[in-house]
């Protein structure tokens, strides 16, 4: 009686110490799947389940299910994933790019410098209000080593210290430029936001109108950039025309004298449009072409002078390739406020090269927080292995490379970690230099730098924060998922001819009709001859064989005698089968093939499966999904944890 009171009192203690547990566990397990061995191969935790249930469960849902119900779903719907898993598909490329890619999305705005991406944005949309007119000289460092790097950048100060004891920018840009802007003495038209990278846009906003920059570099080389004009930027404006053909518009300057005459309200517009203009379109609305960006292409260089005008109601020629136009601005549109564009900017901003500073900015700030400190010595041995071939010498040096690197998040990394990141930048190098070595190896720390920090930060999430935990879980199951039920279920379902004429076979009870259908061909003909051709040869044709014999006697040489629809007919759904087969007074539908006929069979109940693929299929992978489930459940055990699915309130 005793050990038995002792017995008793032990189980109490341990049910009380498994309560404590669950209680103080902020997220127990909810249920396990294995199969039958010593360890799980699932673990499914409450917080998941919580998470997938409530979303699917909310109160706008049409059908909210009970908890019960929904737990035996979400396990089957686990089952599956487990199954997924053990057929390797989560090690499949297309899942991993996938799932990174999403990861990525996912990750990003929880990286977001959202101070500086709203500067970013401000700062285009501001400048954006200006057409900046540029021309710049360029010396490319395309291809250019070490060497070649120093030597382009003095050829760029000696062109810069020419242009300020006053040489011509257009004859130094013609003679020096390796742009092919050098043609039209290094002219590029219109500057705008985004519409070149980044450095090269700031540094032509930034110059004076009539000015020229300092020397300065983008991944292209090094610029120096001229400023011509800076005019205001209208977002869009309306225009009307007259298109005259050029051997009128330059005899005697008649384009001149007729914008004259308009401009001094001589002659009206609306008659000049009617008597001249060889542009049909306009002619139609009085010489109303519409907004500019409603075209469907106008040249840029025509568009920009368009822009130039500005003012409403003035008279301008304006000449094209092959015409002259007289045109007049009828409706000037400006920028909208930027609280009505502020989202399209910060779009731009993150899809343009300036998400690179964005990036920048991050990383930068998630290094000072992770406590970065690079260790020079560390470093150095990469600057020198960089030069050198890849020998038998390389390699035992790169054997050598243990020393201490770099501090981060607390930890020391040895020079082993950067290696792998640094023989990418190492085989690549010399294929294609637009930098220095050290530029090269600087970069390729930035870059392994990026992506440690980013991996850091992921796992932190995935760690610390549940709704990113759970969507990112979320999406990898659903990936899943749609793996292995196209595999098991979808696929299978489509390809299995023998499957679903035996499931037909079973089954012939669920689909039947309620009305006759006509299976078989409705031939059209285009005239009598042919189709008295083709009554003589239906009957010694098969229904499967019609279209194709049909189509080689009489569809050739460019000419379409005959067109022929095979199928399944019910009453209402063919001109040619109501007339022929169900005997209704219709109208044709193909008044040019009016000679008609049909080849086949009434039928009041389907034959084959093929009678009833649509409807059949779907019931076939409904019974394929429920075999897969019930062959999931008998080899797999499911244990759900009942004192944790009492704390799940519905």
């Amino acid at each position: 009686m005793r050990n038995m009171k002792r017995c008793i009192g032990v189980v109490l203690v341990w049910m009380s110490m498994a309560q404590f547990m669950v209680a103080q566990n902020v997220d127990p397990v909810l249920f396990t799947i294995n199969s039958g061995g010593d360890e799980y191969l699932e673990e499914v935790k409450k917080s998941e389940f919580e998470y997938i249930y409530r979303k699917n469960n909310s109160n706008q849902a049409v059908e909210k299910k009970s908890l019960d119900e929904y737990l035996q779903l979400f396990i089957d719907f686990k089952l599956k994933v487990l199954d997924a898993k053990l057929s390797w598909l989560d090690r499949s490329e297309n899942y991993k790019n996938e799932l990174a890619t999403y990861e990525a999305q996912l990750t990003l705005p929880y990286l977001r410098d959202t101070l500086m991406e709203e500067e970013l944005a401000r700062e285009a949309y501001d400048r954006d209000a200006y057409d900046v007119y540029a021309s710049h000289i360029m010396v490319s460092l395309e291809g250019k080593d070490e060497k070649d790097t120093a030597e382009a950048f003095s050829k760029i100060n000696d062109i810069y210290e020419q242009l300020k004891k006053g040489a011509s920018f257009e004859e130094l840009a013609k003679k020096y430029s390796d742009c092919p802007s050098k043609r039209d003495g290094g002219s590029l038209g219109i500057i705008r936001p985004f519409s070149t990278v980044y450095p090269f846009e700031s540094m032509a906003y930034s110059t004076a109108k009539g000015s020229f920059s300092k020397p300065f570099r983008t991944k292209f080389g090094y610029h120096i950039v001229k400023v011509s004009d800076k005019k205001p930027h209208f977002r869009d404006v309306r225009y009307s025309q007259i298109v005259l053909d050029d051997s009128i518009a330059i005899k005697d300057g008649f384009a001149d004298k007729l914008c004259a005459q308009l401009n001094a309200g001589k002659v009206k517009f609306a008659d000049m449009v009617k008597k001249y203009s060889i542009d049909t379109a306009s002619v139609k609305k009085k010489g109303d072409v519409g907004y500019l960006s409603s075209q469907p292409y106008i040249p840029p260089f025509f568009a920009d002078r368009l822009m130039q005008i500005g003012e409403k109601g003035k008279y301008v020629v304006l000449k094209s390739f092959l015409t002259t136009h007289i045109v007049v601005l009828t409706d000037v549109l400006g920028n909208k406020p930027y609280d009505e564009v502020h989202d399209a900017y910060r779009a731009k901003v993150a899809k343009s090269d300036r998400g690179d500073v964005l990036m920048d900015n991050v990383v930068d700030r998630m290094k000072r927080d992770y406590g970065l400190k690079l260790f020079e010595s560390g470093v150095a041995p990469f600057y020198k292995l960089i030069d050198m071939t890849d020998t038998e010498e390389k390699q035992a040096l790169y054997r050598t490379l243990t020393e201490p690197m770099f501090e981060f998040n607390g930890n020391v990394y040895p020079q082993e970690a950067f290696l792998p990141s640094f023989r990418e930048v190492s085989r690549s190098y010399h294929k294609n230099d637009t930098m220095t070595s050290k530029e090269a190896v600087d970069k390729q720390l930035n870059k392994y730098f990026r992506e440690l920090c980013w991996n850091t930060k992921k796992a932190e999430l995935k760690e610390t924060n549940a709704d990113y935990r759970n969507l990112l879980k979320e999406y990898s199951d659903g990936l899943l998922l749609f793996e292995v039920s196209s595999k098991r279920v979808w696929n299978k379902a489509a390809k299995d001819k023998e499957g679903l004429a035996r499931y037909f076979d079973e089954n012939k009870s669920n689909y039947k009709w309620s009305a006759p259908k006509y299976k078989g061909c409705v031939v059209r003909c285009a005239d009598k001859q042919t189709f008295d051709k083709v009554k003589k040869m239906l009957p010694k044709v098969e229904v499967d064989s019609v279209s194709k014999v049909l189509s080689r006697e009489f569809n050739k040489d460019g000419k379409t005698l005959v067109k022929v629809e095979k199928g399944l007919f019910p009453e209402g759904s063919n001109d040619v089968v109501d007339r022929e087969v169900f005997k209704k007074k219709v109208e044709l539908n193909a008044p040019s093939f009016p000679f008609v006929t049909v080849k086949g069979k009434t039928i009041s109940e389907p034959e084959t499966y093929t009678d009833v693929k649509g409807p059949l299929t779907a019931d076939y992978q409904n019974y394929l999904e429920k075999k897969w489930v019930a062959d999931l459940r008998s080899r797999h055990e499911v244990h759900v944890f009942d004192n944790v699915l009492k704390m799940i309130h519905e």
